[in-house]
């Protein structure tokens, strides 16, 4: 088993030492273990070894086409990523390729 330091704001160590002795962990390195753990197991990692989310991103950055669009002024790029956040929003990965 490897070893690593991780950086805890004062409250953060206090919140996780209080969990430590509630739910009878038997160190803190069991509790990061059991923590990172269950984070883990909630991402679903595909074939690729990506988490599903993303896989998803980069089919969508993928199918995208140029759009020849000029932007001339911020408002410009705010309506560009304001319609690609509505477009990756309504985005669903086509069939072939799942």
């Amino acid at each position: 088993m490897k070893t690593i330091n991780i950086s805890l704001p004062k409250a953060m160590l206090d919140d996780a030492k209080k969990v430590l002795k509630r739910k009878h962990y038997a160190s803190m390195s069991e509790l990061m273990r059991d923590a990172l753990r269950k984070e883990l197991e909630n991402q679903e990692i595909t074939e690729n070894g990506f988490t599903t989310g993303f896989e998803k991103e980069v089919l969508w950055a993928a199918a995208g086409e140029d759009s020849g669009e000029v932007w001339e002024k911020p408002e410009d790029v705010d309506k560009f990523f304001d319609r690609m956040d509505k477009e990756k929003n309504d985005f669903s990965i086509p069939s072939f390729l799942i």
